[in-house]
């Protein structure tokens, strides 16, 4: 089956790659967390994974989607691969990493193809969704996936799989996502000074959403929004088709760094604050409800502490969650303001674990919307918390047969220079038919 419909992209269908190795590095602004699982089967359901080894480690060096110090970021990969290596008992040459940038581009396209009452072969296809994944491609951009999503003969739609159909014109509809050249080439670098070959990119939004939607919300309709603590993603899934991602970066450390501001505290006793008391429903607490609070600059003896009021942080958390989910409100209108029109909101991610956070999400994109953990990919091993909804995703993703660009496996990145599409579909044209 070439058409990449959700079922297929988060598993639900998938029989194969049984009893193989699997490695996926999700990498954030807050945490590192690198698995390392065998994947296996469950009769009528597909694929499933034995998790080996799980290691998870603070993050350093990457802010809202980008790396910032290449040597503390190579220091916390090493840390959880390490601690996933010990636990599985095995030493992993390749992983699977995602890409969490606001500068990934999402580029729909269609193209057609004569096929003169011949029939579509699988060589023949194949062909043609390589040559088709190099559109985008440009001397400053790479593609890193291309996803299939529909396919069409002389006007008849939802063709999952035309290999072995007559006609005179295959169209077909495909997703490419492409990121800044350089951007990619610092992931792999990283990842390759800590002696790991970079096997393949994951786009955040897309497997936070395999990991978390069901098969029916992908149907109707569903925004996806994966609340991290650097950056916000979001995917767009209906008639279970993937339509479109993308990234803002703001996120769960923004309210944190809101708090701090307002508050004039540290860092630290901000995020203490967020996680204790920062809900976004302003009349949780009653207006004598109090917390004691440490003043940055003071001496602890010398007026140092302060009393403030609950309902104060809750604002300040609603304030700044309202910010992130106006951004990704317009970000999504500013595409297509069709996209909005989704029956369902599913949010996932650390920062979606604030109390009310629902709520807000639903009177902001008057849907309704439901908090969700990484479904069940593994029979003996929890990992049922919102933080690893990208890392469950990616495991499952990866499994599946899209294209990948052999240009981000390498140390080094080997560049095309002047790719011209349609003179490589013409010649693919003259080879074929």
């Amino acid at each position: 089956m070439y058409l990449m419909s959700f079922d297929k992209m988060s598993g639900l269908n998938l029989k194969k790659n049984i009893n193989t190795i699997s490695a996926v590095l999700d990498i954030g602004s807050d945490k590192i967390i690198c698995l390392i699982a065998k994947n296996t089967i469950v009769e009528d359901y597909g694929g499933k994974f034995e998790i080996l080894g799980l290691g998870h480690h603070k993050s350093s060096g990457f802010e809202h989607g980008s790396i910032v110090d290449p040597s503390n970021l190579e220091l916390a990969i090493r840390k959880a691969i390490e601690d996933a290596e010990k636990m599985s008992s095995l030493t992993i040459d390749k992983i699977t990493a995602n890409i969490n940038s606001n500068k990934v581009e999402s580029n729909l396209f269609e193209i057609s193809i004569p096929i003169n009452d011949t029939q579509v072969t699988k060589r023949e296809l194949d062909k043609a969704l390589s040559i088709a994944a190099e559109q985008n491609e440009s001397s400053d951009k790479l593609i890193f996936d291309t996803i299939p999503l529909g396919f069409s003969i002389d006007g008849v739609d939802l063709i999952e799989d035309p290999v072995g159909m007559y006609g005179e014109k295959l169209n077909i509809n495909l997703n490419n996502l492409t990121c800044a050249k350089g951007i990619i080439q610092n992931i792999s670098n990283v990842i390759e000074s800590a002696h790991i070959k970079l096997e393949r990119i994951i786009f955040t939004p897309i497997s936070s959403a395999v990991a978390t939607l069901s098969s029916d919300e992908a149907n109707l309709g569903s925004i996806v929004i994966d609340m991290g603590a650097g950056t916000t993603s979001y995917s767009i899934f209906s008639d279970n088709i993937f339509r479109y991602a993308g990234v803002v970066p703001y996120g769960g450390n923004n309210i944190t760094i809101d708090i701090a501001r307002a508050l004039s505290i540290s860092i630290g006793d901000a995020e203490k604050l967020k996680i204790l008391y920062g809900g976004v429903l302003t009349n949780s607490y009653d207006n004598g409800d109090t917390v004691t609070i440490q003043q940055l600059g003071y001496e602890e003896d010398v007026g140092s502490e302060k009393q403030i009021h609950k309902s104060n942080i809750a604002d300040i958390s609603r304030t700044s969650a309202l910010d992130i989910f106006e951004k990704v409100k317009s970000a999504i209108q500013n595409i297509s303001p069709g996209l909005l029109n989704q029956k369902r909101v599913v949010l996932t991610g650390g920062a979606s674990q604030l109390i009310g956070i629902d709520d807000l999400a639903s009177e902001i994109f008057q849907s309704p919307v439901r908090r969700a953990v990484p479904r069940l990919i593994s029979q003996d091993f929890d990992i049922s918390d919102p933080i690893f909804s990208n890392a469950c995703g990616m495991l499952i993703y990866s499994q599946n047969e899209t294209f990948v660009n052999k240009k981000i496996t390498t140390k080094g990145l080997s560049y095309n220079q002047g790719n011209n599409f349609f003179t490589s579909l013409m010649r693919w044209f003259k080879d074929s038919f």
